[in-house]
């Protein structure tokens, strides 16, 4: 299919081109359209959802996992210049424990 566009002035090319870049995205917006429908009658043919395949979770892992409460962390370490600045040893040392531990003195005399 040969279409000669070299006759057409500026501005109905670009017409043309507005036309073409439409039908592309309607064309494109009913393949997704179908797309979905086909993809949710072969999830619906194995007895799940298409939100419950795409989530990536079995079905025994979402319904059998068990819920473990995290215990809080002890604090180990508090400034004494001020009481509210503390760390529990854990991650990267807070500032105020690294410009003390850098000015000399010990980890141990931040200890709780």
């Amino acid at each position: 299919m040969t279409i000669d566009l070299s006759q057409l002035t500026i501005e109905q090319l670009n017409d043309v081109i507005a036309d073409a870049q439409r039908l592309i995205k309607s064309k494109k917006k009913a393949q997704l359209k179908t797309a979905r429908a086909q993809l949710e009658k072969v999830a619906a043919d194995f007895g799940y959802t298409l939100e419950e395949l795409l989530s990536g979770k079995s079905v025994e892992t979402v319904e059998d996992a068990p819920v473990k409460p995290r215990k809080p962390v002890e604090i180990r370490y508090r400034n004494p210049a001020n009481e509210a600045e503390t760390w529990t040893g854990r991650g990267k040392q807070p500032r105020w424990l690294a410009a003390a531990i850098a000015s000399g003195k010990n980890l141990q005399d931040f200890a709780i």
